[in-house]
Protein backbone atom coordinates (compact mmCIF):
# COMPACT_ATOMS: atom_id res chain seq x y z
CA UNK A 1 0.00 0.00 0.00
CA UNK A 2 2.42 2.49 -0.84
CA UNK A 3 0.99 3.86 -3.64
CA UNK A 4 0.32 7.59 -4.01
CA UNK A 5 -3.04 9.00 -4.68
CA UNK A 6 -5.69 10.48 -3.95
CA UNK A 7 -9.47 9.84 -3.76
CA UNK A 8 -11.56 12.96 -4.41
CA UNK A 9 -15.15 14.24 -5.05
CA UNK A 10 -16.32 17.22 -8.11
CA UNK A 11 -17.69 17.11 -11.35
CA UNK A 12 -16.35 15.47 -14.83
CA UNK A 13 -14.86 18.70 -15.67
CA UNK A 14 -13.38 19.30 -11.72
CA UNK A 15 -11.96 15.90 -12.29
CA UNK A 16 -10.22 16.72 -15.67
CA UNK A 17 -8.74 20.10 -14.29
CA UNK A 18 -7.39 18.51 -10.89
CA UNK A 19 -5.75 15.55 -12.61
CA UNK A 20 -4.08 18.06 -14.71
CA UNK A 21 -2.94 20.09 -11.88
CA UNK A 22 -1.83 17.07 -10.03
CA UNK A 23 -0.38 15.69 -13.17
CA UNK A 24 2.02 18.33 -13.74
CA UNK A 25 2.90 18.38 -9.47
CA UNK A 26 1.33 21.45 -8.66
CA UNK A 27 -1.52 21.66 -5.82
CA UNK A 28 -5.22 22.08 -7.11
CA UNK A 29 -6.61 25.45 -6.70
CA UNK A 30 -10.38 23.98 -6.59
CA UNK A 31 -12.98 23.72 -3.89
CA UNK A 32 -13.47 19.84 -3.95
CA UNK A 33 -13.35 17.42 -1.27
CA UNK A 34 -10.28 14.86 -1.57
CA UNK A 35 -8.18 12.58 0.51
CA UNK A 36 -4.93 11.50 -0.46
CA UNK A 37 -4.81 7.25 0.07
CA UNK A 38 -2.30 4.65 -1.21
CA UNK A 39 -5.28 2.72 -2.92
CA UNK A 40 -5.41 1.11 -6.40
CA UNK A 41 -8.53 0.59 -8.51
CA UNK A 42 -8.50 -2.98 -7.74
CA UNK A 43 -8.34 -2.03 -3.85
CA UNK A 44 -11.74 -0.01 -4.12
CA UNK A 45 -12.93 -2.61 -6.25
CA UNK A 46 -12.84 -5.38 -3.16
CA UNK A 47 -13.70 -2.82 -0.97
CA UNK A 48 -17.20 -2.56 -2.72
CA UNK A 49 -17.54 -6.39 -3.04
CA UNK A 50 -16.72 -6.56 0.51
CA UNK A 51 -19.23 -3.25 1.62
CA UNK A 52 -21.86 -4.67 -1.02
CA UNK A 53 -22.55 -7.68 1.12
CA UNK A 54 -22.08 -6.34 4.42
CA UNK A 55 -25.16 -3.96 3.20
CA UNK A 56 -26.91 -6.30 1.77
CA UNK A 57 -27.09 -4.39 -1.81
CA UNK A 58 -27.41 -6.98 -4.07
CA UNK A 59 -24.42 -6.77 -7.26
CA UNK A 60 -23.82 -4.07 -9.56
CA UNK A 61 -20.85 -2.36 -11.45
CA UNK A 62 -18.09 -2.01 -9.05
CA UNK A 63 -15.56 -1.59 -11.88
CA UNK A 64 -13.12 1.70 -11.66
CA UNK A 65 -12.76 2.61 -14.98
CA UNK A 66 -10.26 5.38 -16.53
CA UNK A 67 -12.75 8.29 -17.52
CA UNK A 68 -10.35 10.29 -20.07
CA UNK A 69 -7.53 9.22 -22.41
CA UNK A 70 -5.55 12.45 -21.88
CA UNK A 71 -5.75 11.39 -18.03
CA UNK A 72 -4.86 7.30 -17.46
CA UNK A 73 -4.03 7.81 -14.08
CA UNK A 74 -7.50 9.24 -13.65
CA UNK A 75 -10.53 7.03 -12.75
CA UNK A 76 -13.98 7.29 -11.77
CA UNK A 77 -15.83 5.44 -9.05
CA UNK A 78 -19.33 3.99 -10.78
CA UNK A 79 -22.48 4.66 -9.22
CA UNK A 80 -23.14 1.39 -7.88
CA UNK A 81 -20.18 1.41 -5.99
CA UNK A 82 -20.33 5.00 -4.77
CA UNK A 83 -24.17 3.95 -3.41
CA UNK A 84 -22.84 0.93 -1.41
CA UNK A 85 -20.07 2.99 0.16
CA UNK A 86 -22.49 5.94 0.96
CA UNK A 87 -24.63 3.01 2.29
CA UNK A 88 -21.83 1.26 4.52
CA UNK A 89 -21.65 5.16 6.10
CA UNK A 90 -24.66 4.80 7.88
CA UNK A 91 -25.44 1.16 7.96
CA UNK A 92 -28.49 -0.34 9.80
CA UNK A 93 -25.57 -2.48 11.33
CA UNK A 94 -23.14 -0.42 13.78
CA UNK A 95 -20.43 -3.37 13.43
CA UNK A 96 -20.62 -3.56 9.86
CA UNK A 97 -18.10 -0.99 9.29
CA UNK A 98 -15.36 -2.70 11.07
CA UNK A 99 -16.55 -5.89 10.03
CA UNK A 100 -15.62 -4.71 6.59
CA UNK A 101 -12.70 -3.45 7.55
CA UNK A 102 -11.22 -6.21 9.13
CA UNK A 103 -12.29 -8.24 5.79
CA UNK A 104 -11.12 -5.92 3.62
CA UNK A 105 -7.86 -6.05 5.63
CA UNK A 106 -7.60 -9.75 4.92
CA UNK A 107 -8.23 -9.70 1.50
CA UNK A 108 -5.28 -10.91 -0.65
CA UNK A 109 -5.46 -7.46 -2.62
CA UNK A 110 -5.09 -5.02 0.61
CA UNK A 111 -2.46 -7.70 2.05
CA UNK A 112 -3.02 -5.52 5.53
CA UNK A 113 -3.85 -8.89 7.55
CA UNK A 114 -3.70 -7.28 11.14
CA UNK A 115 -4.07 -3.63 10.71
CA UNK A 116 -6.49 -1.45 11.61
CA UNK A 117 -8.17 -0.08 8.37
CA UNK A 118 -11.53 1.04 10.01
CA UNK A 119 -10.53 4.77 10.30
CA UNK A 120 -9.45 4.90 6.24
CA UNK A 121 -13.04 2.93 5.77
CA UNK A 122 -14.88 5.69 7.68
CA UNK A 123 -13.11 8.44 5.90
CA UNK A 124 -13.73 6.77 2.54
CA UNK A 125 -17.36 6.10 3.40
CA UNK A 126 -17.94 9.69 4.61
CA UNK A 127 -16.38 11.00 1.43
CA UNK A 128 -18.18 9.06 -0.73
CA UNK A 129 -21.32 9.81 1.05
CA UNK A 130 -21.17 13.42 1.09
CA UNK A 131 -20.97 13.37 -2.70
CA UNK A 132 -23.75 11.12 -3.55
CA UNK A 133 -25.75 13.46 -0.94
CA UNK A 134 -24.71 16.48 -3.06
CA UNK A 135 -25.35 14.70 -6.21
CA UNK A 136 -20.98 14.71 -7.24
CA UNK A 137 -19.26 11.96 -8.67
CA UNK A 138 -16.00 10.07 -7.21
CA UNK A 139 -12.46 10.11 -8.71
CA UNK A 140 -9.74 8.21 -8.11
CA UNK A 141 -6.00 9.73 -9.25
CA UNK A 142 -2.75 7.85 -9.05
CA UNK A 143 0.21 9.43 -9.36
CA UNK A 144 2.29 8.54 -12.46
CA UNK A 145 4.74 5.98 -11.67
Amino acid sequence: MSLVAQLFTGTHAEALARATALDAGDEPDDATSSMDVSLTPVDLEVLGEIAAKAVRFGSGDLEVAEVDLEHEYLFKLPEYLCEVLAALDDPEDPDAPADVAEAWAASEEMDAAGQDLQPLVREITGLVARAVESGQDVYLWLEPS
